[in-house]
């Protein structure tokens, strides 16, 4: 399965005209949000290939709840892992779109 991602995309949405008027200086903050979150979502897809890469072991099978809170956990560490250290995908995706918005 393989994703494509356009990076206008995050500028639309940080950049957007329908912002209220309060709102207009906090772009590069949304933009800096946006880009955690895609951090995020590509941690988590990283815990989650990582967890199938490994066998399950034990006498149970694990059961659908067991593994929805393993997903959900991986969600909350992919979150927090990008809001408090980070990989540095969020920084070098955030320093490409600023580079992009400033050229426009």
């Amino acid at each position: 399965m393989e994703l494509s991602f356009d990076p206008r995309l995050l500028m639309s949405q940080a950049s957007s005209p329908e912002k209220p008027e309060g709102q207009a200086g906090k772009s590069p903050e949304q933009l800096r949000q946006k880009c955690q979150d895609f951090e995020a979502i590509m941690v988590q897809a990283m815990l989650k290939s990582m967890r199938a890469s490994v066998p399950d072991g034990g006498l149970l099978p694990k059961s659908n709840d067991q593994l929805i809170f393993q997903d959900l956990m991986d969600q909350n560490i992919a979150a927090e892992m990008s809001r408090k250290q980070g990989m540095g995908i969020a920084d070098a995706l955030f320093r490409q779109l600023q580079k992009l918005e400033s050229s426009e």
